[in-house]
């Protein structure tokens, strides 16, 4: 195996979270620092449980006001402490991944889930075949319940003929582009066209569930490009570790506010039902970071390739993992420079000029990634090419389906509005100043 040890740079604040999130009952913020409170040992200066029960079932119960009348310092009884620039009040605070002993780092998995975006970016530019099928899956997503009505109707879920048929019917489309379609719908349900006589079921199940969740929108997709399976994943032949932990000084708690439009300009997102904010435990800018890359050459060997189809583009995507990353991160760091610019927000615009001048001095094998949360759609997704790739009516019938920008109020979505419009955007010194996840790795 092809090993490469690497340092990460975070460049902005990089948030991988637990899952959980922190309120008044877990902390207390004193003189800009948020402390999460140790209930072992707040017990071990003597209090009665059922009384520090009690007090905490009132409404109005506040760690500051409870350690301040028993003379407690928040330092005595915390398990640990972090700088936080306001007092977060009844907002929410995301936890960050940190190992058993208490320290930060990041997963691998969040790595590689990063590395994957950039390699499903790079196989789908510019090849008019995978674009194609790209096509073809979204509108089979949008197409998947009349689809399936269709063949209710005629009890033909284990007859290929019947599905061709009826999906040149529903597409209005000539036999030819019929059939592509119905293998791009096999692709997708992952089904064997041979075996439909006797796995008709699961493939009345799958298509039954495609394009009813949104989260699940890209799987086939996936599949399609990178492998079948977990077995046949282009992925399996890249290893990456988890970093190695850092020290607590290196995490902060900050405020990360929700942008908007509002006409042209990006203002910060406020309705009658409250403000769209969070604090987040993120590593600060300039946090190092250091972690394992290997690769499994033998799944590039004659033995392999005959079972896996890895060789070609797939490996070199791969192999030269530095270009592929950088030529995605250019493509999104040009798109959120425009949005920025033209939403007059110059502090991200600038960041993003930054990010655009480091890339041309980037050393060899060195390349940029947007991991964990707070990227937004944008990074998370090849969500460039799908708009690209669709026609315009199409990409809103999707938007629609998947609820995509939509309105939380009237549950619609505006056609003509800009999608994405909105951004989280990390405070510093009470301003606007940074995305998140932006980071730096070389080797």
């Amino acid at each position: 195996m092809g090993r490469t040890s690497y340092t990460l740079r975070c460049l902005s604040p990089v948030h991988v979270g637990t899952g959980r999130q922190f309120t008044k009952f877990d902390g207390v913020y004193h003189e800009r620092r948020w402390y999460m409170i140790d209930l072992d040992r707040v017990l071990m200066r003597g209090v009665d449980a059922n009384a520090l029960a009690r007090d905490m079932s009132e409404r109005a119960f506040t760690w500051s006001a409870w350690l301040q009348e028993r003379a407690i310092a928040p330092s005595d009884v915390s398990a640990y402490d972090l700088p936080c620039p306001q007092d977060p009040e009844e907002t929410p605070i995301r936890e960050a991944v940190k190992d058993v002993y208490g320290k930060p780092y990041l997963p691998g998995s969040s790595i590689k889930g990063a590395i994957r975006t950039a390699i499903l970016w790079h196989l789908l530019r510019g090849d008019v075949e995978r674009v194609d099928c790209v096509r073809r899956y979204v509108q089979l997503c949008l197409k998947a319940m009349e689809i399936f009505e269709r063949l209710s109707e005629r009890r033909a879920f284990d007859r290929p003929e019947e599905h061709r048929a009826a999906l040149a019917e529903i597409f209005r489309v000539r036999d030819d582009e019929a059939a592509a379609l119905q293998r791009t719908l096999y692709r997708a349900l992952n089904v064997d066209e041979r075996r439909l006589a006797n796995e008709w079921s699961m493939f009345r199940q799958r298509l039954q569930r495609l394009g009813r969740s949104r989260e699940w929108l890209a799987q086939p997709l996936e599949r399609a490009l990178l492998g079948r399976d977990p077995n046949h994943d282009l992925l399996r032949a890249l290893q990456v570790s988890d970093t190695l932990p850092v020290g607590l000084d290196r995490l902060a708690v900050g405020l990360v506010w929700t942008y908007t439009q509002r006409g042209a300009r990006l203002v910060e997102k406020r309705e009658e039902d409250g403000e769209y904010k969070v604090f987040a435990e993120w590593l600060a800018p300039e946090t190092t970071l250091e972690f394992d890359l290997r690769t499994d050459d033998f799944l590039f060997t004659d033995i392999a390739e005959a079972e896996l189809h890895f060789r070609g583009e797939k490996e070199e995507a791969l192999r030269q993992l530095a270009r592929t990353c950088n030529d995605y991160a250019r493509a999104v760091i040009s798109t959120e420079r425009t949005f920025f610019d033209e939403g007059g927000l110059r502090s991200l615009a600038d960041f993003y000029a930054e990010l655009e001048a480091m890339l041309d001095d980037l050393a060899e094998g060195a390349f940029l990634l947007n991991l964990g949360w707070g990227g937004g759609w944008e990074m998370k997704t090849v969500g460039d090419l799908l708009r690209r790739t669709l026609s315009p009516e199409e990409f809103v019938q999707l938007r629609r389906q998947y609820q995509l920008g939509e309105d939380p109020k009237t549950h619609r979505i505006d056609p003509e509005a800009l999608f994405p419009h909105t951004r989280r955007i990390a405070y510093e010194g009470g301003a606007p100043m940074y995305p998140l996840g932006w980071v730096r790795v070389e080797p």
